[in-house]
């Protein structure tokens, strides 16, 4: 997505939180958190800290589920920050008369002023399916079309002009998976497809993994992984960003 760098930059800088533990689900309708930290600290030749703050409410039924996700992250290099960011996503699925499909609205919200954003605000909406709906596994398929506003720090240059607001049309196809290896180990994975609509071909692709290891009821380590993929990331900014997280969450059941 050549025409507007500086917000692929800010996608890529945006730490989520599926590379931690997931919130405990249960179909009975109980509203239930999960709240993460990780951190990394390095000296030497190169001062760097990180941190990231995720906090994830579930609740869910037999026929529905709304999950909201929030997160902030900190990055600091040599004496100067690389990255504040601060989102928030909110998901709503609903079963169909056939269960075996859903129906899902979605709204999404990002800050990153280093990146030039002052805010982005997407919303989805579309059709799903539950491809495994298991106790112990889930695996989960979703398409549908969304819009993304996206409203600068200072003008950038979008689409060839001088622009403190930028708009566009979206198609998204995505899929997630969750699994109980053991008693007390659990993996996660998502994968999102992101095609643009107003500047097609280009495109831009996430994926997240995650596992977790029970130590108590409440406390989990977590450990995991995201990729960032931009078909065009603008001038002097790589393809992809990979980046590896541990961290220790907290359960309220």
């Amino acid at each position: 997505m050549k025409k507007y760098p500086c917000l692929l930059a800010a996608t890529a800088l945006a730490l989520p939180a599926l590379a931690s533990a997931q919130v405990t689900m249960k179909p009975d309708g109980v509203l239930r958190s999960l709240w993460t930290f990780a951190s990394s600290v390095s000296g030497g030749n190169t001062s760097a800290t990180t941190a990231t703050l995720t906090g994830e409410t579930v609740k869910q039924t037999d026929q529905s589920k709304w999950l909201t996700l929030g997160r902030v992250f900190y990055a600091r290099n040599d004496e100067r920050a690389t990255a504040a960011t601060y989102a928030l996503t909110t998901q709503y699925d609903q079963d169909l008369i056939n269960k075996d499909f859903f129906t899902v609205g979605k709204l999404d919200y990002l800050r990153d002023r280093p990146a030039n954003i002052a805010s982005r605000v997407s919303a989805y909406g579309g059709l799903g399916r539950h491809i495994i709906r298991e106790d112990t596994n889930t695996w989960d398929v979703f398409a549908g079309f969304g819009y993304t506003d996206d409203r600068y720090v200072g003008t950038a240059d979008v689409n060839g002009e001088l622009r403190s607001r930028y708009g566009r049309s979206e198609a998204l196809v995505s899929q997630n998976s969750n699994h109980k290896l053991t008693p007390n180990t659990t993996l996660r994975q998502k994968l999102e497809y992101y095609a643009d609509l107003r500047d097609t071909g280009e495109y831009r692709a996430v994926f997240d993994a995650g596992l977790s290891v029970a130590m108590t009821q409440t406390w989990q380590l977590t450990t995991g992984v995201q990729y960032r993929y931009n078909s065009a990331p603008g001038r002097d900014l790589k393809h992809y960003d990979v980046q590896f997280l541990t961290g220790v969450s907290l359960r309220f059941d």
